[in-house]
């Protein structure tokens, strides 16, 4: 496992030893694999047969809509990353602070290396980036997805890896005493 770049200063990625690629690369190339996409949400369309996914545009008889959404969705978010980093690098008001949120549950006594959660920039969005703040607008990618339920447990693959992707980085973390950014 090693931390790898993608935006000096503000943004990194965990590389896990099994993957070809960083998580920030990886999610992203998920969120354009049509072939994939389509395949999640035939899948999963018990989730997507819900009033509030139906009340959002997606069809659980129509998987390439959704995943076309994905796709949108995953574009959207790119840019809005990048505009982030530019904001900063200006020292504009909207940064990646205001971007990621805390991750309630089991982490919600964490004082350091705290687990957060973004969400794409559409609403409802369905795309979902985790992360461990490392400082102010600072952050480490650790996994993302796709949340079709109402909470993390409630969603296909996300509950099954997002807490178990977060402590392994913990844990990595704190053995390479890594406590913050200077420490990378």
């Amino acid at each position: 496992m090693e931390v790898v770049e993608i935006y000096e200063d503000w943004l990194y990625s965990i590389q896990f030893e099994e993957e070809d690629l960083n998580e920030y690369a990886r999610v992203f190339r998920e969120w354009h694999d049509l072939d994939y996409l389509e395949k999640f949400f035939t899948d999963n369309a018990v989730y997507i047969n819900t009033p509030f996914w139906k009340a959002a545009g997606l069809n659980p008889d129509d998987p390439v809509t959704s995943a076309r959404k994905v796709l949108d969705e995953a574009d959207n978010l790119e840019i809005y990353i990048e505009k982030l980093v530019s904001n900063m690098k200006q020292g504009c008001n909207t940064d990646f602070d205001e971007y990621f949120h805390f991750l309630d549950g089991k982490y919600k006594c964490l004082w350091t290396l705290e687990p957060m959660k973004s969400y794409g920039v559409s609403s409802p969005s369905l795309l979902r980036l985790y992360a461990i703040k490392l400082d102010s607008n600072c952050y480490l990618i650790v996994y993302g997805g796709i949340k079709l339920g109402d909470t993390i447990q409630n969603s296909p693959i996300l509950k099954d890896k997002v807490f178990n992707k977060i402590d392994k980085v913990l844990n990595y973390l704190k053995i390479n005493g890594i406590e913050d950014s200077e420490d990378i």
